[in-house]
């Protein structure tokens, strides 16, 4: 069994409390470093935390609702009575976060393993293990190999123990280089300040070259600015997956009456928030998977338009009306499941831009209108891709 053992034992440089419970996007840096032990495919978590704080005992209550095994301690002769000689820890130390890749390594079978860089000036804040060498803060190592730590006096840090540890065991190591180091290989956390400038870069990085000129020159931008703000609210995205789903609700709501340019703004309200949404929990979240909100959110769009639709058409019209909005949802998730090989990303419709189409064409006219407009939009897109790509195959 593996086992995680996460480090509360330092606080941070401002003096505020251990480094993990630091604010970092929409929980603390603890979450995160909870969530790269998930994908090590750890089955027990232990926290080591000379001092009990009430936000790690929130935190283990929380995980042992969710099933989770887990466990915190003051010292590492505590440590001992959890894992067994056949088992396997992986450690953590404060303020320490592996990217994607190095979760992948120690996410297969078990193995001793010891994540160091090669000395040099910019490593300063790591610890050194020889002359040529610094620990960067995770090891991977034999649970029966803390049976050495049992009788080490409480002050020692237990990094530094697992470090000399896995040093007198010749534990093999991987040394990252200077390259990944600059990719953010290790992220290290130590204050307010570093916290915030790890956000930025997070920012900085959000993918966007997919996206069509919407969300790139208009929704993104101002979502990247409000998620500093909505990460200080835990509840923020349950408050954005409720308002998302009451938007499509109240979307429907009046457009039986026949209120399209209400029906049609709050729908488009609440793809807003979806996308808004999206873009937190591909942050907060280490386990991706399918989001089932903006699916019924397409569900409730679709009908509210189809019922405008109805509304807007007299007996003549009703069925070209409908065969074409049919065409323009098969339209749309053609684009949707087709993957990211689209050559026109900046003009791909989405439904976002398909609301925000059939909201200004009921502003000044009838739903329908947009309805047509929208499927010579789609259409066009389409068409255009495939002649760039049948361009690109010649040439």
């Amino acid at each position: 069994m593996k086992l995680a053992l996460i480090s509360l034992a330092k606080d941070d440089l401002d003096g505020n409390g251990p480094i993990a419970l630091l604010p970092l996007f929409a929980g603390t840096l603890l979450d995160l470093q909870v969530q790269a032990a998930q994908r090590f495919g750890c089955e027990k978590y232990i926290f080591l935390c000379p001092v009990t704080h009430g936000a790690l005992l929130q935190k283990i209550d929380a995980m042992k609702q969710q099933g989770l095994d887990a466990e915190y301690v003051r010292s590492p002769s505590d440590l001992v009575q959890y894992a067994g000689d056949q088992d396997h820890v992986i450690y953590i130390a404060d303020g320490i976060l592996p990217n994607d890749e190095i979760v992948a390594q120690l996410s297969g079978a078990p193995q001793e393993l010891l994540f160091t860089v090669l000395q040099a000036e910019e490593y300063q804040e790591f610890e050194r293990i020889d002359l040529n060498q610094r620990w960067l803060g995770i090891v991977s190592l034999r649970a029966s190999r803390l049976v050495a730590m049992i009788d080490i006096p409480d002050e020692w840090e237990i990094g530094s123990a697992l470090l000399r540890t896995a040093v007198q065991a010749d534990c093999p190591r991987a040394i990252i280089s200077d390259r990944r180091m600059g990719a953010g290989a290790i992220v290290h956390i130590q204050s307010e300040l570093s916290a915030a400038q790890f956000t930025r870069r997070r920012l900085r990085d959000m993918p966007a070259k997919k996206d069509n000129f919407l969300n790139r020159f208009l929704l993104r931008p101002l979502i990247k600015r409000s998620l500093p703000m909505l990460w200080t609210k835990k509840a923020a995205p349950q408050y954005l997956q409720i308002s998302t789903l009451l938007a499509g609700l109240a979307g429907i709501g009046l457009a039986v009456p026949g209120y399209s340019v209400a029906a049609l703004g709050l729908l488009f309200f609440g793809s807003v928030a979806q996308f808004a949404r999206a873009a937190m929990v591909q942050f907060a979240s280490g386990m991706k998977s399918r989001d089932w909100t903006a699916a019924a959110l397409d569900i409730l769009a679709a009908s509210a338009v189809a019922i405008l639709l109805a509304q807007a058409s007299n007996a003549m019209t009703l069925v070209p009306n409908l065969v074409i909005f049919i065409v323009l949802l098969l339209h749309l998730l053609l684009l949707r499941t087709g993957g990211d090989e689209i050559r026109l990303a900046l003009i791909k419709p989405d439904v976002r831009l398909v609301l925000l189409i059939l909201l200004i064409s009921g502003i000044f006219g009838p739903i329908s209108y947009g309805i047509y407009a929208a499927i010579l939009y789609s259409g066009l897109s389409l068409v255009l891709d495939r002649i760039f790509a049948r361009n690109l195959a010649q040439s």
